[in-house]
């Protein structure tokens, strides 16, 4: 029965443009062959805790994370932040993948060119430029939710 329900609504003309499956377009893989050789940088906003944002600066080769935790989010807060604790520590890498917000403006961009990094700026508001950092922001955000958690169950809620 199903068989013959599947190939019917395959058929149905009406039913096909009533559809809401698209297929995707194939994104642009892009490889790379070294650690630190391409670092994506997000913000993640967090609502609970000392801090509202979090930047996140992440080697696309291992996956390796730097955080940082901001009440204020700018483009010299960040830019301050990369140049010091990863550049200083890391070396510059070839190349650095940031999302057109604002906090990634044109200080941080001046950094990065100034050390010598090409910076590539994706479209803001659209995840799936920058997967591999969003889908990290997304562990992340899971396991900060569960530290909150453990902390509520172990030590009682405190109102």
């Amino acid at each position: 029965m199903k068989k013959i329900v599947k190939k019917w609504v395959k058929s149905c003309k009406a039913c096909q443009k009533r559809s809401h499956y698209h297929q995707k377009e194939e994104g642009r893989i892009s490889f790379t062959s070294t650690l630190f050789e391409r670092v994506s940088i997000d913000a993640v906003h967090v609502k609970a805790g000392r801090w509202k944002y979090l930047v996140v600066a992440r080697d696309d080769f291992s996956g390796w994370p730097e955080t940082i935790g901001l009440v204020k989010l700018t483009a010299s807060s960040v830019s301050e932040w990369f140049t010091s604790e990863w550049i200083c520590r890391y070396g510059a890498p070839k190349e650095v993948t940031v999302d057109g917000g604002p906090e990634f403006g044109k200080e941080l961009q001046d950094a990065v060119k100034k050390a010598g990094s090409k910076i590539r700026v994706t479209t803001p508001y659209y995840p799936e430029s920058q997967g591999m950092v969003e889908r990290g922001n997304k562990q992340l955000k899971d396991v900060m939710k569960m530290v909150q958690m453990e902390r509520i169950l172990t030590f009682g809620y405190i109102g």
